[in-house]
Parts: C-alpha cells; sequence; structure tokens
C-alpha cells in the first residue's frame, strides 16, 4: 500500500507511524521547505503530487492546524484522501463505521469516541483524547493529547482544542455547548460555556 503524506514535522511523522502500524510499506512526505528524506523515506515538493497520482497513491494531510490543513485541501481537493484510523483506538457502537464514511480523519492511539457523535471530514483525534456521547465533530477540527469533549458539545469547523483541554457537557442533545468556528481552546483550559466564532479562550474556567 502507497501513501503520500503532507507535511514533514514532528506531527507528520507520527502520523507516518499510524500508516506503518496499518501495513503501508511505500511512504513519502509532500513538502516545499525541505528535501532529501526523512529517516528512509522520501521528501517530495508539490510539483511531485502528479506522479504520485499516476502510481495510485493515497493521501493525507499530516498537518496539526486546522487553517493550514484546509489551505491544502483547497489546492487539492480532488485527490484520493483516505482516514488514518489506528488499532489502538476505540468506538462505541456503529462510530467506527460513521467515521470510515468520512475522509481524512487521523486518529491516534487511545482515542476514544463513545457513541452517536456526528463526525466531519479531516479532524485530527489526538492520543488519548476522548469524545462522548450525541457530540457534533465538523470538518478541520484538531483534538489535541489528553483533551476531553463531553457529551452534547458541538465542535465548529477549523476549531483547535489544545492538549488536556475540557469542555464541558452541554444541557441537552438539541441544547449543545457550541463552540464556534476556528476557536482556539488553550492547553488545560475548561470551557463552561458557549465560544463565539474566531475566539482565543485558555484558562480556568475559559475566557
Amino acid at each position: 500500500m502507497k501513501i503520500a503524506i503532507f507535511g514533514a514535522s514532528g506531527f507528520a511523522r507520527e502520523v507516518c507511524d499510524i500508516a506503518i502500524d496499518l501495513g503501508y510499506e511505500k511512504i513519502v512526505f509532500i513538502d516545499e521547505t525541505k528535501g532529501g528524506n526523512i529517516d528512509c523515506f522520501s521528501v517530495v515538493s508539490e510539483k511531485d503530487i502528479h506522479t504520485l497520482t499516476k502510481y495510485n497513491y493515497k493521501f493525507i494531510i499530516g498537518i496539526g492546524s486546522p487553517k493550514i490543513r484546509q489551505e491544502v485541501w483547497k489546492r487539492y481537493q480532488y485527490l484520493d484522501y483516505i482516514n488514518l484510523i489506528h488499532p489502538n483506538s476505540t468506538f462505541g457502537y456503529r462510530q467506527l463505521t460513521k467515521l470510515r464514511e468520512k475522509v481524512g480523519n487521523i486518529v491516534f492511539p487511545g482515542a476514544r469516541l463513545t457513541n452517536n457523535i456526528q463526525v466531519g471530514n479531516f479532524g485530527i483525534y489526538y492520543f488519548n483524547c476522548t469524545v462522548t456521547h450525541d457530540c457534533i465533530i465538523e470538518d478541520f477540527v484538531t483534538i489535541s493529547p489528553g483533551a476531553n469533549i463531553s457529551g452534547n458539545v458541538k465542535l465548529s469547523k477549523g476549531v483547535f482544542i489544545g492538549t488536556n483541554a475540557c469542555i464541558l457537557q452541554g444541557k441537552s442533545i438539541s441544547e449543545k455547548l457550541v463552540i464556534g468556528k476556528d476557536v482556539i481552546v488553550g492547553a488545560g483550559a475548561v470551557v463552561t460555556k458557549n465560544v463565539p466564532n474566531h475566539k482565543i479562550v485558555k484558562g480556568v474556567p475559559a475566557k
């Protein structure tokens, strides 16, 4: 199996680890600022994408920033994106099936998604994060290591949740706690109420 990973940072190398665990044998990184090799894997430029598609490579965007992931996708919407779901992540009833219906998601070891969660495309579910019942996770969301998303929460498009942050539970399925579009929640923050679009919040409680 063949996969090309956008990015060549430490995060992209961690994505590479998942690809290796899933049995991908031919792996390349795509990055405009680096050349040569990372470990034993080649780093190519975006001008090589046409060749990669000709040789039936699959693609994943190994970039933690929601904004940059969206920029890459806008340039290359036509590529054959896949999910990378580590076998040591766990899922509630039918949740894995729902995730597999989407594309571009990366799920790391220890991540847990429970049940009745609406998932989007190009999400990142990092080490040991949790997303619980009746949440909505829109496209291009990043949930960092150890973050906890309680039930009845909506993470809007482009949200970044920092390491060990906690989003407390919404009131009900119909009255969710909403984190607005492109919000950044700082590491260790505890969010207790709705956050408007494009805000940066941090602290306990987050503000």
